[in-house]
């Protein structure tokens, strides 16, 4: 009988392999660089996002500061008028549109005494008015006011790059724009006033050609009555 010569001794262990010292340094370059351009990232997008939105929210704050003085100046009033003016820039050109007309247009004149004739406002008083005689497209809303009915105060300009004309109408209580002739009862009547107007989006934002998408348009609506009722 053969026997078989039997191989006693064990078997020989796989070689282990691993990083090297290079291999793990190389690793580690790579992952910084990664993560550096992936926080560049994201910090550049969250300084787009901030600036987006506090642009926003200064329009908006601006316009609303704006309704603020023109609302507490109507509510304090004892006669409001809604008009045009004759002449853009001069507030002492302020008229009525008609007697059967819409009460609605560019100019809003705030008596704080009481007058029933409309030809003849009691002074002292304030005129809120649209400015176009500017540079093309940057209409202004501006305000100026008269102790005597003729000579006025250096208009003071509350917004710019306004983009409607009609900005101020005589309502009634179902939002029906009313006409001239009833500013004989001025309790009976709500100013609507609407402004729209845009602004950059960015600060930074190019002018003319690709840059025409860097502006925002925005659109504010408020309706005021006068808090005293005769």
């Amino acid at each position: 009988m053969i026997l078989l010569a039997q191989n006693k001794a064990g078997a020989k262990p796989g070689r282990m392999t691993g990083f090297t010292l290079v291999d793990t340094m190389v690793a580690m370059v790579i992952f910084t660089i990664i993560f550096i351009g992936v926080m560049i990232a994201l910090q550049v997008f969250g300084l787009r996002v901030y600036t987006l939105g506090a642009t926003k929210l200064s329009a908006t704050a601006g316009a609303l500061k704006v309704m603020n003085q023109i609302r507490d100046d109507i509510r304090a009033a004892k006669m409001i008028y809604v008009g045009n003016l004759s002449t853009s820039s001069d507030a002492s050109t302020f008229y009525l549109t008609g007697g059967t007309s819409q009460n609605a247009g560019s100019a809003l004149l705030v008596c704080p005494t009481t007058n029933t004739i409309a030809s003849s406002y009691a002074p002292p008083y304030t005129v809120y008015y649209l400015d176009t005689n500017t540079t093309p497209g940057t209409n202004t809303l501006k305000f100026s006011t008269t102790a005597d009915g003729t000579n006025f105060t250096t208009p003071v300009i509350l917004a710019s790059y306004i983009t409607n004309a009609i900005i101020f109408d005589q309502e009634d209580y179902a939002g029906n724009i009313q006409t001239n002739d009833s500013y004989l009862n001025p309790n009976n009547r709500i100013i609507r006033m609407e402004l729209d107007f845009y602004q950059w989006e960015y600060p930074v934002g190019y002018v003319g050609g690709v840059g025409v998408s860097a502006y925002d348009f925005y659109k504010l609506t408020t309706k005021v009555t006068r808090r005293q009722i005769d």
